[in-house]
């Protein structure tokens, strides 16, 4: 498709043919040949004098010089230096003529006395043919425009005769034309200056068909040709696009959009697609019509190339734009189809940039205002941090109050900043190498280190260290301490499972004999049944223990009336207790004490105490029970007197093979308070022994 559009281009060039309006009525133009004529006069006159002439002495004819009137021209440099009128105007008459020289060089000029007696020309055709109609016709084949103005005796400027554009307007146009317009109006009525007029010149100007130079001249002739090509390319290529887009639409969206490329437009933003098609439309616009011209024109590559690669280069040049050009087009239009499939509102909300950025403000202006709300004020670090921001912008503030001067401050403030940052960071970092290194030593065993330094922020991470260590020494120290139990364990266990089952093997030897009486026997079989009973109690403690242990011990939770259940538990216990002459003294509400309790591992909390009391307590004292009804909970207190000295740990005597009596003369396997603390705590209460002296205490409490 673009390179039918290409082999159209001969089509346009026949439509942009005909005559360009006349580039010459340029305004710039008329006014710099104005000026050029008091430049030309000058070098004229100074042709024919004997000394040097300055353009104030041949224009300005008087002046009032006052250099107040000077104030407030601030457009010109030489006047705010102070420099007098008569040097002002040979600046500005030098500027006319490096213009005239510099920027249109392509301009023919012949400046000659009315008389003829000299001539002033930068031309090898002799202009002066022009004024003759008869004698003009070589000349014209040769120029596209002239104009012939001749000045009287008296200053008078006549346009004698214009050729190559509308005399009239050519006319009207120069002699609008003053001093006051070309110069400065207001400087010259505040001077009062007076001009001296050019007087019996004729002036002509010419600008060749064949424009040599690139200059001005040349630009305004190309920009009324380029006037010509610019309607009638832009007239067909409006008309294509319009072709394209009408193709794109009849073109189904479901094919369309599996063009390569197209679908990547769906996901971009909406406001990223309007600047992407947006500047490429206008930008693409530009860019072929200037191809365009420029190929019509021929000027689009520059001289010297090979005509194929010249002819080569042109044809891919204008194939890619046109290529680049037509696939905008049926993006925008798939782009469109998409929107529309979508639905408008849906599309907006999904694909509108700002409504992203606007989501994500509120987010984050709601994070940060949250953020801000929570900020704990009592905090000294916050408190810190809000005083060191707060100081900050004053100074910042006060800086730009200084302007420049704000700079400097700003500078020397920054390095004071940044120094004490600096100095700070350094702080931090020591102290923080110090925490380092002592977590280091406590990853490597070492539990002695102390930190004496004051670390600052990091003093309360000290701190948790330091109770880290502690942890770490206490749980060393109580696996030491279990691993003493369990060797005591052993050994406790491996005596009282031998003692008794060394009795059952020894009586039962002497059992074997064939001359034992019948007294001896039966007395031999009590005592291995005592053993035997023993031994099961024993190892019946231990089963108890090690589910209680483990946690592998189940509750039948009833309504349990605990003043009934110890006076029942203390029938049961009748014999022992008269055995051990103890005297128990029982304090209870008088109304029942209800608690949701196992009672069967309540009554065996209850038996375990009260033989503890009965083994050990001193024979004839008296034992206190004292039941305790509060208002949250229950307390069950059980006071002896010792017989034996209490020499031992109160938190000891409830672990595992533990007996008050250490010689172990008596009966019982050390299991009872660490069964009784056991089946306490897994009903929730709390089990606690106290000593004082020989008076030895154990207080229960259940919460109700």
């Amino acid at each position: 498709m673009s390179m039918g559009i290409f082999n159209f281009y001969p089509k346009i060039k026949e439509w942009s043919k005909g005559e360009p309006s006349p580039p010459y009525e340029d305004y710039e133009l008329m006014r710099t040949m104005y000026q050029s004529n008091y430049v030309l006069y000058k070098d004229l006159l100074g042709q024919t004098s004997q000394e040097e002439l300055s353009a104030d002495k041949i224009y300005i004819k008087s002046y009032e010089k006052n250099s107040n009137n000077n104030e407030g021209l601030n457009h010109n440099e030489e006047l705010d230096n102070g420099l007098d009128v008569a040097r002002y105007f040979n600046n500005i008459l030098d500027s006319w003529k490096d213009d005239l020289n510099n920027n249109y060089k392509n301009l023919n000029y012949l400046v000659y006395p009315n008389d003829m007696s000299i001539k002033k020309t930068n031309t090898d055709n002799d202009l002066s043919l022009l004024e003759d109609e008869t004698k003009s016709q070589d000349l014209n084949n040769k120029y596209a425009f002239y104009i012939v103005v001749k000045y009287d005796e008296n200053g008078v400027a006549t346009v004698n005769k214009v050729y190559g554009s509308d005399y009239y307007v050519i006319r009207n146009s120069f002699l609008d034309f003053t001093m006051k317009k070309v110069w400065n109006d207001d400087y010259i009525v505040k001077n009062d200056i007076k001009f001296n007029p050019i007087k019996n010149v004729t002036f002509i100007y010419g600008i060749p068909k064949d424009l040599k130079y690139f200059d001005r001249i040349s630009s305004i002739v190309d920009s009324s040709q380029n006037k010509i090509y610019n309607r009638a390319v832009a007239t067909v290529v409006l008309s294509i696009l319009g072709i394209v887009l009408i193709l794109a639409l009849l073109v189904p969206y479901r094919m369309g959009r599996n063009v390569f490329g197209i679908k990547y437009f769906e996901k971009i933003p909406f406001e990223i697609n309007c600047f992407i098609f947006g500047i490429g439309g206008i930008g693409s616009g530009v860019v072929l019509v200037s191809i365009i011209i420029e190929t019509l024109k021929n000027t689009l590559i520059k001289p010297g190339m090979d005509k194929a690669l010249e002819s080569f280069a042109i044809i891919m040049m204008n194939a890619i734009i046109w290529s680049i050009t037509i696939y905008a087009i049926f993006a925008v239009t798939m782009l469109l189809k998409f929107i529309i499939n979508t639905g408008v509102i849906k599309y907006l909300k999904e694909k509108l940039l700002i409504i992203k950025i606007v989501n994500s403000s509120k987010r984050w202006f709601n994070n940060l205002f949250n953020y801000i709300g929570h900020i704990d004020l009592n905090d000294k670090s916050n408190k810190f941090i809000i005083k060191v921001i707060g100081v900050n912008l004053i100074i910042m503030l006060i800086c730009c109050i200084f302007w420049f001067f704000g700079i400097v401050i700003a500078l020397i403030y920054n390095m004071i900043l940044f120094h004490s940052i600096r100095k700070q960071y350094g702080d931090i970092r020591n102290k923080f190498s110090i925490l380092l290194n002592e977590a280091d030593r406590i990853a490597g065993g070492n539990l002695e280190v102390e930190i004496e330094d004051n670390l600052g922020l990091f003093n309360p991470l000290k701190d948790k260290i330091e109770k880290i260590k502690d942890g770490l020494k206490k749980a060393v120290s109580e696996e030491v301490k279990s691993q003493r139990m369990k060797t005591e364990l052993i050994s406790n266990v491996s005596h009282d499972l031998k003692t008794p089952l060394t009795s059952i093997i020894t009586y039962t030897d002497l059992l074997k004999k064939d001359n034992l009486t019948e007294e001896e026997r039966k007395s031999y079989i009590d005592t291995i049944d005592k053993k035997s009973q023993r031994l099961k109690f024993l190892i019946e403690d231990l089963f108890e223990v090690s589910k209680a242990t483990s946690g592998d011990i189940k509750l039948n939770l009833v309504n349990v009336d605990i003043v009934e259940l110890m006076r029942q538990t203390q029938i049961e216990l009748d014999d022992k207790i008269k055995d051990s002459k103890l005297i128990l003294k029982n304090s209870y509400p008088a109304s029942k004490v209800i608690l949701n309790l196992d009672s069967q591992k309540t009554f065996r909390i209850f038996e375990n105490l009260i033989i503890n009391v009965v083994k050990y307590a001193m024979k004839g004292s008296r034992v206190y029970v004292d039941i305790i009804d509060h208002e949250k909970n229950i307390e069950i207190t059980i006071k002896n007197m010792s017989a034996e000295e209490l020499n031992f740990d109160p938190f000891d005597i409830v672990d595992r093979f533990q007996r008050g009596d250490k010689s172990r003369n008596t009966e019982g396997s050390g299991l009872g308070l660490a069964i009784a603390k056991s089946f306490v705590e897994v009903q929730g209460g709390t089990f606690n022994i106290e000593v004082d002296g020989d008076l030895f205490k154990v207080i229960i409490i259940f919460k109700k």
